[in-house]
């Protein structure tokens, strides 16, 4: 909880993130899974090892956490000989898939960049392709080579403002080519200025289309002038307010802590929640990883990585904006 190194943000996200998982927690005692559940603080680097001592192997069935992989993986290597459950809540590499009871709920970039890839290889015309991201590294390299390979020569740019996307003219017509446009960043001022821009650019051209790997809170707000440019986009973590087990939930948490969730108390809740629900009546959760399943905002679809590898998660949800 990093009580001792007076670090608030990480002491904010793990309160925050238990808070999530108590209200499970009791959800599921009340439909009657008995549970002998032991929460254990983490410490620092140094200490982390010791606190490891207070698993018993011999009687315990899940081990959800810790936050970050290198503590993962001293807890994978702590109980590898017993193989007991691991859940890491955020950690996603591909050096710890290789560990077969080991579950990572955060879906990797990658995956989003693969269905973005598909979704504009469907609609791909010979249309230039503008990629917008703080970083032409990383996901947006990793896009970009996506699409030279699934397109026939495509004239792709990569681009770090927002003010660098346009449209030329067809030089056999005079009139405006059509784009395609490509946000690869959860940069949220990079969102908001690319939504701007693709908005003016659909003026000039309505037959443009627009992409995004990720969900902006700019996104519902202009919903109507974005859809003119079809927007599609991928999103988790994201609550439908709307839905009756959401109401139930947020009425829960409220009348519990008198507050809605924060971002990591809903994170918290939902990992809690669905591997929970995955536990037979031995315990075991491994061979339940196969149903796919929503909670409160974050969508489960687990797929083992190999013949013996990890569970990954990659469940994220589609919203395509139409006019």
């Amino acid at each position: 909880f990093g009580f001792d190194t007076n670090d608030s943000k990480y002491r904010n996200l793990s309160s925050d993130f238990l808070y999530g998982a108590q209200l499970a927690i009791e959800r599921n005692t009340k439909r009657g899974l008995p549970m002998d559940v032991k929460i254990i603080d983490a410490g620092n680097e140094k200490s982390f090892k010791n606190a490891m001592t207070q698993i018993n192997k011999d009687n315990t069935d899940l081990i959800i956490g810790p936050f970050f992989k290198s503590n993962i993986i001293d807890v994978l290597d702590y109980v590898s000989k017993d193989k007991i459950p691991v859940v890491a809540p955020f950690a996603n590499s591909e050096d710890l898939y290789g560990y077969s009871n080991l579950i990572i709920v955060g879906t990797n970039d990658q995956v989003y960049a693969d269905k973005i890839a598909q979704e504009v290889k469907d609609v791909y015309s010979n249309q230039k392709i503008y990629i917008l991201s703080d970083s032409e590294d990383g996901i947006s390299s990793y896009l970009k080579s996506t699409l030279a390979k699934q397109l026939k020569n495509p004239n792709i740019v990569s681009v770090k403002s927002a003010s660098d996307i346009s449209i030329d003219q067809n030089m056999m017509t005079g009139q405006p080519a059509p784009i395609i446009a490509i946000l690869a960043t959860d940069n949220e001022k990079l969102g908001s200025e690319f939504a701007s821009k693709i908005i003016e650019l659909g003026k000039e051209s309505s037959n443009s289309k627009a992409f995004s790997l990720y969900y902006n809170p700019v996104f519902e707000k202009k919903v109507d002038d974005l859809s003119q440019m079809n927007l599609v986009y991928l999103m988790d973590r994201k609550i439908n307010s709307e839905g009756s087990f959401e109401k139930e939930i947020l009425a829960d948490f409220k009348a519990k802590y008198c507050k809605s969730p924060a971002k990591y108390s809903v994170i918290g809740f939902d990992v809690v929640n669905d591997i929970l629900s995955r536990e037979n009546k031995k315990g075991e959760v491994l061979r339940n990883m196969s149903k796919t399943q929503t909670q409160l905002a974050t969508k489960f679809e687990y797929e083992r990585q190999n013949k013996n590898g990890a569970f990954v998660n990659k469940g994220f949800r589609v919203v395509r904006l139409i006019p």
